[in-house]
């Protein structure tokens, strides 16, 4: 390695066309992390028209295009045959194997292990940053699919839990954003990893003011892509109905994509939809704003890698209750946190919800000890640790070039120690 130059580093990830979600999220965190030590570029699976295959306009190649996503340099590879998933990078390999092969260093940062398939056909050694198994992640859309796309994915089906199954097994440092995810991993893999290990989301570069009054105002809130079957909107709204019912003056604010008007039909007898605000996508300002105005945020995915909005809430002093479907059990805990409730039990997270807003004592009690286990246990040092010692893991040779680095900026030097076991901060 020269001691003068960064070393480049490939960081392989999804790009959505919405433009925000967890993925985003960890992908910026592991971004600022690598320009640090690396000279970066990420590099997406992509399926817009201008790069990829489009059956209808007869446009049957994909093209590679560079860009700048939200300031960090990348590279669009274009999906060919868009509709057969198995073939995503299989049939664009050259194009990959071209672009990599300049790169001796791979870090993979996605919500399942996918984007790490041109690793595994072009053999190199990577690290993962993921937080859901595949089938998890797709249960519910797969449920809207029907006719030809219902077939197609019913053959695909099979190929895609194998090549999950090799990434994984095969990944020299796999690095999962939740205990449940970890737990998801070894189940799929069959055995213990060899280099596994719990690298949380963190949260402490979020400025937020220790103590605040809450909005006079009974205010609900819920963020998400509630276009998403995943995100469970109907649990959501059956729960807000209830509450309604007997706190009339209580407002529900759902932050993030709405539902399409289809989706909103099967509400249309809930009288209870004249107090839900749909805000659409706002600034994170604007966001953490209203997360200090809001008594409660309400959590119904049926499943959640981590949900990052959790922890946000829970930072910014606002209680969650959330459905068990996962990382949600990192930091939901009952009676100090928030509330962990089963999936679409309605009735306990209304009666939960309206605990909180008719008790200032309990609501300020878990607004307290929640800001208290993010500073504790979600740091940005802990996750950059963790980076850096997954790397090394795999490519021993960066132990001598990060301690270059952090003694030539020792100010921005990572030293810390990370606990796996969040109930410690209990």
């Amino acid at each position: 390695m020269h001691t003068s130059v960064k070393p480049k580093i490939a960081i392989l990830s999804l790009r959505n066309t919405y433009n925000y979600g967890g993925v985003l999220s960890c992908l910026k965190i592991a971004y600022k992390f690598c320009e640090h030590y690396f000279e970066p570029r990420v590099f997406f699976l992509g399926f817009e028209p201008e790069v990829a295959t489009k059956l209808r306009s007869l446009k049957f190649t994909s093209t590679v295009k560079p860009l700048s996503h939200f300031g960090m340099n990348s590279v669009e590879v274009g999906t060919r045959w868009s509709f057969w998933e198995p073939g995503h990078y299989v049939f664009t390999g050259p194009a990959w194997q071209e672009l990599l092969k300049d790169y001796d260093y791979f870090f993979v940062v996605s919500g399942t292990c996918l984007a790490a398939h041109p690793l595994l056909a072009l053999n190199k050694k990577f690290v993962l940053w993921i937080g859901t198994p595949y089938d998890e992640d797709r249960q519910e859309r797969v449920k809207q699919l029907h006719g030809l796309r219902a077939l197609i994915n019913t053959a695909a089906h099979p190929w895609m839990n194998m090549i999950e199954r090799k990434i994984l097994t095969r990944a020299d440092c796999i690095l999962g954003i939740s205990t449940y995810a970890l737990a998801k991993f070894e189940k799929i893999i069959g055995h213990s990893h060899k280099n596994m290990m719990l690298c949380s989301y963190p949260l402490d570069g979020i400025k937020t003011p220790q103590s605040h009054q809450r909005s006079d105002e009974k205010i609900i809130l819920a963020v998400g892509r509630f276009s998403d079957p995943r995100k469970n909107l109907s649990m959501l709204l059956r729960v807000f109905e209830k509450i309604w019912h007997r706190m009339p003056t209580t407002k529900l604010y759902i932050v993030g994509m709405k539902p399409s008007p289809r989706t909103m039909k099967a509400f249309d007898n809930f009288f209870s939809l004249r107090n839900v605000i749909f805000t659409g996508q706002i600034a994170s300002e604007d966001l953490y704003a209203l997360y200090r105005r809001a008594h409660v945020l309400l959590i119904t995915s049926y499943q959640e890698g981590l949900g990052i909005v959790g922890l946000e809430a829970l930072l910014n002093g606002t209680p969650v209750i959330a459905t068990d479907c996962g990382g949600t059990h990192d930091y939901v805990i009952n009676d100090h946190t928030g509330y962990l409730v089963a999936i679409d039990d309605d009735n306990s997270m209304a009666l939960h919800a309206e605990k909180i807003l008719t008790d200032p004592e309990l609501q300020k009690k878990l607004s307290d000890n929640g800001r208290k286990f993010i500073e504790k246990n979600f740091s940005r040092n802990a996750s950059h640790a963790l980076f850096k010692q997954g790397l090394c893991s795999v490519y021993p040779e960066l132990t001598t070039w990060f301690e270059k680095c952090d003694k030539k900026h020792p100010s921005t030097t990572i030293r810390t120690s990370y606990s796996t076991n969040y109930q410690d901060a209990v």
